[in-house]
């Protein structure tokens, strides 16, 4: 469990011309903004939110033409946050608290998998988890404790922007 004086970092993606972007896609095509279930819920705060156990369908994210490397954490629009399965694996060995994932397809132009992701969700911005909202709303960056980023490098898992708060 953090402590109050445990060290604390920002992450996110990184998003420079040479890194990774994808954008979700629907249908074979952009979804509609807004886009709502018929009872009214935002697909795209579902989705941000890790909540996708509500669609009839597995969000699906498409390499834009923008860079060639692949990252830990993946540049979307929006809030939604993509992560490496060796990301997870980090946060799983540790007993990270705070997250949550879920299924999500990431593929390249042609539609062939870009590698091994998940949807990746912060659950709230109760600073006593591991992770937690960075600015009191999901957001594309989130916080972390100095044990989350200590067992990343540790496990070289740094393909991210990992900035102290």
């Amino acid at each position: 469990m953090p402590t109050e004086d445990d060290h604390r970092f920002i992450l996110g993606a990184r998003s420079t011309d040479d890194d990774v972007w994808v954008l979700i896609e629907h249908d074979g095509q952009a979804p509609p903004v807004p886009w709502r279930l018929p009872d009214g819920s935002d697909v795209f705060q579902l989705i941000d939110d890790g909540r996708t156990e509500r669609l009839s369908f597995v969000p699906r994210f498409v390499h834009t033409n923008r860079g060639t490397r692949l990252g830990d954490l993946i540049w979307t629009t929006g809030d939604t946050k993509v992560a490496s399965r060796r990301f997870v694996n980090v946060l799983a060995s540790i007993g990270a608290t705070g997250y949550r994932t879920f299924p999500v397809n990431v593929v390249d132009h042609d539609g062939s998998p870009l590698g091994d992701f998940v949807g990746f969700a912060i659950e709230d911005d109760d600073p006593g988890k591991d992770l937690h909202f960075a600015n009191g709303v999901q957001f594309w960056n989130f916080a972390a404790t100095g044990r989350v980023v200590e067992a990343l490098t540790h496990a070289g898992v740094t393909e991210l922007s990992i900035t102290p708060a």
